[in-house]
């Protein structure tokens, strides 16, 4: 029998007694529930190398699996989500394990991007793997300490091993947060395809590095691995504003705004602010400092050390690895080089490859777009049906009338291809696609690229079901669930031909990228107040236009205050601050 074979009967097991609870589980409540449903094996009942039974510590290990993936939560207990709940009725048996693994792995490293992936004994375990061991290390420490009290032991101070275990569960977050950093790192320098952070572009290379990897061929990744490991290794990470700056060398989204979202969507009830979490996490490490400097000193109590119990440290331990869970979460998987240019698996064949039009049937010279908006107008209105060409010309055009709208990106292989890129309020994402060849042209929305970029399940769920009702779509919302929105479903020409399809997928991405956005209206700024200097708006034009820029007067400058605040900033004409009111009547 395979350990597979053994352990998906316990997980399984696991993902049904929270379904079937009416509340949130302690952990121990879920143990003694798998118990009595599944007979564990003797050796799977013996102690691992830490103590712990094997099938216990394993169970803990798939369950923060499925946490990170948003098929469970353990925030304020275990409880299972919409999507795990799906995952239990989509996998039967033994696939439901399988199907975790498979997920599971295809959201972290590529395995030449980090040096932790072999399994012998002279490999360390994955960064996630094991943050979850030292968690495990504190929680006996908490254990031990309950089992003494009740034993009445006198001779030590029983609530040091609380104390221990609050130490070395901050220890644990600081150790994780580092190797996250360092694997994320290693990852993007690995693929130059891939959009970096300011800050990550400005890390700085010795020479020496850099004559290893040119002159004397060694491996990029081991290289540069070496040097962030040297880089990042005198740096704490137990302070919410350290965390959020090392997260800041590979990531650009609002750390704190997002990780209070995903707690909050994990517990309702128990709604949480960014600054709630931020103080709650400064708390904590205040408290790891105080015993680690001063044995626990109770200011309030001189020669006393401030009380602690068993449950106070079990709760501290939990809520560290919820918020490494929510971080994962906010920081989306560990992007692959995105490949706007191919389209889905399931689009179908689209024919022929458009030819070229215009100035475009010369090659381009390195560094340009192969297709341009002209051999996409061109395409469109000679080889789609009419109601296909309207659906798909109205989602193009309203793109660019959106304040969200970041850009178009026409694709360079064989096939004519428009991606389009919009701020999702914590960080930017490719919405959507249009791949057009001579019989067959879809329009793809990316749920998987937005879902990588931070989209909740929740807003993305809305924007599926609006979608639904068009011709082909209505499996589509239960399928992305199951596939924890790892997919882009494309509208086939049935669903863009279908009347009042403009008017659905329009209505959907507006949904979509409502962000509760506010406006402050200025008068017209130097070209030194926008972010960045090459921009339309820098360079004297309006904004709102697209592309060409309009060069009517500047007539204000703009800040869109959102989940960023003040990241946006526009200059707009007399007609494109109109078109700012009119979709936003609370502008000021």
């Amino acid at each position: 029998m395979s350990f597979a074979e053994h352990i998906a009967p316990i997980l399984r097991a696991a993902l049904e007694v929270l379904r079937e609870a009416d509340r949130p589980l302690r952990p121990d409540e879920v143990r003694e529930a798998v118990t009595e449903r599944v007979s564990v094996t003797p050796e799977h009942q013996a102690p691992d190398a830490h103590g712990q039974p094997r099938w216990w510590a394993q169970l803990g290990f798939r369950t923060g699996e499925a946490a990170s993936l948003g098929w469970m939560s353990k925030r304020n207990g275990w409880s299972i989500t919409p999507a795990g709940v799906q995952a239990l009725e989509s996998f039967p048996g033994v696939e439901l394990y399988r199907e975790l693994g498979r997920q599971y792995r295809a959201r972290r490293m590529p395995v030449q991007g980090r040096a932790y992936a072999g399994s012998g004994p002279d490999h360390a375990p994955p960064a996630f793997e094991q943050f979850q061991r030292n968690l495990e290390y504190a929680r006996q420490l908490v254990h031990g300490g309950r089992s003494l009290e009740r034993l009445k032991v006198g001779a030590f101070d029983v609530s040091d091993l609380y104390r221990a275990a609050w130490t070395q569960a901050v220890a644990a977050l600081d150790h994780w947060v580092t190797r996250e950093i360092i694997d994320r790192a290693v990852a993007l320098a690995l693929q130059p395809g891939v959009a970096r952070p300011p800050r990550f572009s400005r890390l700085s290379i010795p020479v020496e590095l850099f004559e290893r990897v040119h002159h004397h061929d060694e491996p990029l990744g081991e290289a540069f691995r070496a040097h962030v490991e040297q880089v990042f290794a005198h740096m704490t990470f137990q302070n919410p504003e350290k965390i959020k700056e090392g997260f800041g060398h590979v990531s650009t989204v609002n750390l704190w705004v997002r990780v209070a979202e995903i707690l909050t969507g994990q517990d309702p009830a128990m709604p949480i602010t960014a600054d709630g979490v931020r103080g709650t996490l400064r708390e904590i490490a205040w408290r790891r400092n105080n015993i680690a400097h001063t044995a626990d000193h109770d200011p309030d109590r001189p020669g006393q050390k401030a009380a602690i119990g068993a449950s106070e440290a079990e709760e501290t331990i939990s809520w560290l690895e919820s918020i490494a869970v929510a971080i994962q979460q906010a920081l989306g998987d560990p992007l692959p080089v995105t490949d706007y240019d191919a389209a889905p698996v399931d689009a179908g064949s689209l024919g022929a490859a458009p030819p070229m039009t215009g100035e475009q049937r010369t090659p381009p010279s390195r560094g340009w777009d192969r297709w341009d908006e002209d051999s996409l107008l061109h395409a469109i209105e000679r080889y789609c049906l009419k109601d296909v060409a309207g659906t798909l010309l109205a989602v193009y055009r309203h793109a660019e009338r959106h304040p969200s709208f970041r850009g178009y990106h026409f694709g360079e292989a064989e096939y004519l291809s428009v991606t389009t890129r919009f701020d999702l309020g914590t960080d930017e994402a490719a919405v959507w696609s249009i791949y057009t060849g001579v019989s067959n042209s879809v329009l793809s929305i990316n749920f998987e690229w937005m879902r990588n970029r931070g989209a909740s399940p929740e807003r993305l769920a809305r924007l599926a079901d609006a979608l639904s009702v068009l011709p082909g779509w209505a499996q589509v919302p239960g399928q992305l669930l199951a596939a924890n929105y790892a997919r882009r479903p494309s509208l086939a020409p049935a669903a863009l031909a279908r009347p009042g399809a403009p008017e659905i997928v329009t209505a959907a991405l507006d949904d979509l990228l409502a962000v509760n956005p506010r406006f402050r209206i200025l008068p017209p700024q130097p070209p030194t107040w926008y972010r960045n200097p090459k921009s339309t708006a820098a360079r004297g034009g309006c904004s709102q236009h697209g592309t060409p820029p309009c060069h009517d007067e500047i007539v204000a400058s703009v800040v869109l205050s959102n989940a960023r605040s003040d990241d946006n900033r526009w200059a707009v004409c007399r007609r494109g601050l109109e078109q700012i009111k009119a979709g936003f009547p609370s502008s000021r």
